[in-house]
């Protein structure tokens, strides 16, 4: 018996929790994920002042990861989402 098999194999599905909109990024916790990929090095400083300027957050969180191919861990994550309203991730991040 011949079996086909896809070749981008058998995707892991992880569990994701219900999406929220949020009615203003103004005055509420930012925090970013950045993967320091070095195209993005000019740009996502620039990213970040604007979004603090703009929407006066009391409180910025920082995950900023070393490696520009794996995803931030879980357990690094997980805390930054606790103390957060809402994350501005990076491409790759």
């Amino acid at each position: 018996m011949i079996e086909l098999v896809s070749p981008i194999g058998h995707p892991r599905v992880e569990a994701q929790a219900a999406r929220r909109a949020m009615d203003t990024p103004v005055g509420k916790r930012v925090g970013f994920i950045w993967n320091q990929y070095s195209v993005t090095k000019n740009f996502w400083p620039r990213l970040e002042r604007a979004i603090e300027t703009q929407c006066a957050p009391p409180a910025v969180q920082r995950a900023y990861k070393t490696n520009t191919w794996t995803p931030l861990e879980k357990p690094k994550f997980d805390a930054l989402a606790a103390e957060v309203d809402y994350l501005v991730v990076g491409v790759g991040a």
